[in-house]
């Protein structure tokens, strides 16, 4: 029995009328002041979080000034001049002066937290260095670098008056905490001197956490618990972030660690070159918010329900002629048509019901000529049932869509209209007739075309083919099953980067290989061997699969035992389908 449709009757809709007059303006109103207070509080928020980007501006400003400090100390140092220039020439003191200045190097790199290690490339390529990871002189951060004159940073900083500062990048460290460092790089002149050439460059390594920490202003140890997370980053011109709270988002950009629910803010330090990014979670941001609006809801849902009570019960008593009408119409519905409606109301409902009164009159007139003409009526049915659509009334038809869809300017509907009209012609056109490898890759294509349209063109078909293998006959659309798997069910979920690879080849003893291969989900060992079985569940039970079952049973119909068809597949990795099929040069060898 047919499901009974639902009917949206007129007490219904007098309901839903009822409602919407008395709530829809009070949800009007809630929802417009929700988006005003919303945009408030964000302007409000953005001017807040500009003014703590400044702040943190500075403070990052002021926490690199102590380290540019401590760098001009060691380039003002008459020691540390005298040391170098000693070790620039050589003689049988140059290793006393090495540890000597050592031991100044080790007593700068405890100056202030966070130093890495502080080291001098001098003008003959010595490396003096102190890391504080290691403790050595010879096992350094700088130990395993060669030709230290041709250094990036020697060269960038022995023609520069002012010193470098570079971006975060990761450096060698035992510590997990610390994994990036970056180089403040200054030149180291003998100010005594008659000139002020360079005898070689200081270079400090400072853990990104120092960046990390002036640009994130919070108190770690702190009990007050912040309203909203809020999130600092360090960016260069690029949007790749150099420092951040979490090690793991360095390197990352800016892009990678927003959503649509993000509110970015930003400013430029321009002594440093970074970009100080602000992101702040706007769901947590509004939290609160949206908890009223909850209650809110809540308080509406309370509200309609009471109102849908009421106007349930009053809707009721004003629909009552109207349900007396309705009633003589299921009677009617049912044969009686000489029912009768008594309503003397005096409304627009009496008109209806004196009008129904008149037309169950009309129907009874009506019957024996309906009768009379029944017959004919069903004679003519059974011929139109009996009529088929003309494939070339089909093909007319969508060659008149195309035309239309041209007219419009819509020429991708019109592509694809031709390419459909071209695969029913295909299809239905001597369907059993054997056709050759090119034929097929016709069709193939632009079956593809309308695959990769439907599917967004989340894959690509790849077809390599021989010359050699074009000319030979197979079943007409014997692939067609196995490609519509390997489209619909391998690429099920795969968005983008899906290939399918389909491959003719003529080999040896005249056989005919095709292999249909994709890099989609693949598929468990179960479901391989159950689909590799096939051929045998075809004999025994009809088989599970129709797409498979229609493949093996053309094969057995056109070549016997003389075809042979393999599958693999991995999970994550994708399926490879292939035929082994003798090569045929003629239809009739086919057919035979």
């Amino acid at each position: 029995m047919a499901a009974r449709k639902w009917r949206f009757s007129y007490r219904n809709k007098l309901i839903v009328s009822f409602m919407l007059v008395s709530l829809l303006p009070v949800l009007i109103v809630q929802m417009i002041s929700y988006y005003v207070s919303t945009d408030a509080m964000k302007t409000k928020t953005n001017a807040l979080v500009q003014a703590n980007l400044l702040q943190t501006s500075k403070n990052l400003d002021i926490s690199l000034l102590a380290y540019q400090d401590l760098l001009f100390q060691i380039i003002t140092n008459d020691d540390v001049i005298r040391l170098v220039k000693a070790i620039n020439v050589p003689n049988e003191d140059v290793e006393l002066s090495k540890r000597k200045l050592i031991n100044l190097l080790s007593s700068y790199s405890y100056a202030k937290y966070g130093i890495r290690s502080v080291a001098i490339f001098t003008s003959n390529g010595s490396l003096i260095c102190y890391d504080q990871q290691t403790g050595s002189p010879y096992d350094n951060l700088w130990s395993e670098a060669t030709n230290l004159q041709q250094h990036p940073l020697y060269v960038s900083a022995i023609h520069k008056t002012n010193g470098i500062m570079t971006a975060p990048e990761k450096i060698s460290s035992i510590n997990r905490d610390e994994q990036y460092g970056f180089h403040l790089v200054r030149k180291l002149s003998d100010l005594n001197g008659v000139n002020l050439e360079g005898i070689g460059v200081v270079v400090i390594t400072v853990y990104e956490s120092v960046l990390a920490s002036a640009i994130n202003l919070t108190d770690p140890e702190s009990d007050v618990k912040q309203p909203f997370e809020s999130r600092n980053f360090l960016a260069d011109n690029k949007g790749t972030i150099v420092s951040s709270p979490d090690q793991s988002s360095i390197g990352k950009t800016i892009g990678d660690v927003t959503t649509a629910a993000t509110i970015s803010n930003t400013y430029y330090n321009s002594k440093t070159g970074f970009t100080v990014y602000n992101l702040i979670d706007q769901k947590e941001l509004f939290n609160e918010m949206y908890a009223m609006q909850r209650i809110s809801v809540l308080v509406g849902v309370a509200a309609l329900i009471l109102a849908g009570v009421l106007i349930f019960y009053f809707s009721g008593r004003l629909t009552a002629s109207i349900r007396k009408v309705v009633g003589a119409m299921r009677i009617a519905r049912h044969g009686g048509f000489t029912v009768q409606v008594d309503d003397r109301s005096q409304d627009e409902i009496s008109t209806i019901a004196l009008h129904f009164n008149r037309m169950m009159v009309t129907i009874n007139d009506l019957m024996q000529e309906i009768r009379d003409t029944g017959e004919k009526r069903k004679e003519a049915e059974i011929r139109a049932l009996e009529a088929q659509i003309n494939p070339h009334f089909l093909y007319n038809t969508l060659d008149s869509i195309n035309w239309l869809a041209i007219e419009k300017d819509e020429h991708q509907i019109s592509q694809m209209l031709k390419g459909l009209a071209q695969i029913l012609r295909y299809s239905i056109k001597d369907s059993n007739k054997p056709v050759t490898v090119r034929e097929e890759l016709m069709w193939m294509d632009r079956y593809m075309f309308l695959q990769q349209y439907r599917f967004r063109s989340s894959f690509e078909c790849v077809v390599e083919k021989d010359e050699a293998a074009l000319d030979f006959y197979i079943p007409k659309l014997l692939l067609q099953p196995i490609i519509e798997n390997a489209i619909i069910h391998g690429f099920s979920g795969v968005k983008q980067g899906g290939v399918l690879s389909i491959r003719f080849r003529f080999i040896a003893d005249d056989r005919l290989e095709i292999t249909i291969q994709d890099n989609g989900i693949g598929m468990d060992e179960v479901v391989l061997t159950k689909l590799q079985h096939e051929s045998a569940a075809i004999t025994e039970n009809g088989g599970d699969s129709i797409g498979i079952r229609n493949v093996f049973e053309r094969m057995r119909m056109h070549y016997g035992e003389q075809a042979e068809f393999t599958m693999t597949s991995v999970l994550g990795e994708g399926t490879s389908v292939k035929l082994l099929l003798p090569a045929m040069s003629s239809k009739e060898e086919l057919a035979g």
